[in-house]
């Protein structure tokens, strides 16, 4: 089976770009190309493409724009000079966000998590319900930072902000965010909150320590030590369960 893909860009070049790293992968089928976002929604319509690339600034119609009028949702994959809309991108389901110029590799990356989704949907074994994020967007001043979740050991309430701690440095990032919202992004199959103010990978507990009142310490890989709470004790339970 051939993925129909659209291409929408309003230079020539970036789509001739795109076009020739399709080319070179026999189950991608081009199916049309626009330069404008009109003609990007009549052609959405007609060809009904399980791929879209698509840029963010371009005449009548913007990319975000055009994603939040599409029909039927296909997997979106941005391709635009403009970091500033990836947070906004994100937020409308985009599938992922390529800034220019970027590799070939880069686009094999989105490729392959465009064909992950498609597969999975046409299956039925991932809902969109169920579907948890595999990267946050970060605001810095002056940029936007993106951090992969498999990079994420634990998250702290931090006033306003939630505090995110990564594996790669020895360095935490601050998210506007609540802990009750990050909790819904995460897979609870991988992370647990353990504390009205913490939630944790469980694969990167190496120790716990349960107190007299149904609450622990927790202790991590890399010698963080948090509290578990007696109300988050059932998050941790087949853990716990092997202690008693």
């Amino acid at each position: 089976m051939k993925l129909r893909c659209l291409i929408v860009d309003d230079e020539p070049l970036a789509r001739a770009g795109i076009r020739h790293l399709l080319s070179q992968q026999q189950q991608f089928e081009i199916m049309a190309e626009a330069d404008n976002g009109t003609d990007a929604l009549r052609l959405a319509q007609l060809h009904q493409p399980d791929i879209i690339f698509l840029d963010i600034q371009m005449p009548g119609l913007d990319g975000l724009s055009v994603l939040k009028q599409l029909a039927n949702k296909p997997e979106v994959i941005f391709c635009t000079a403009y970091a500033e809309h990836a947070v906004t991108a994100f937020e409308l389901s985009a599938t992922d966000y390529l800034l220019k110029p970027f590799s070939a590799e880069r686009f094999q990356q989105a490729l392959f998590k465009a064909c992950s989704k498609i597969i999975a949907r046409l299956s039925g074994s991932a809902p969109a319900a169920t579907t948890y994020a595999d990267r946050l967007t970060i605001r810095d001043p002056g940029r936007l930072r993106i951090v992969d979740v498999s990079d994420i050991s634990w998250i702290e309430s931090a006033g306003n902000y939630v505090d995110i701690h990564v594996y790669s440095q020895q360095k935490s990032y601050l998210l506007r965010d609540t802990m009750a919202a990050i909790e819904k992004k995460l897979d609870p199959a991988q992370f647990a909150r353990i504390h009205r103010s913490s939630i944790v990978r469980k694969s990167d507990i190496a120790e716990l320590r349960p107190g007299d009142k149904g609450d622990a310490e927790v202790i991590l890989k890399c010698g963080a030590k948090l509290s578990m709470s007696r109300r988050h004790r059932a998050a941790l339970a087949d853990l716990l369960g092997q202690l008693n």
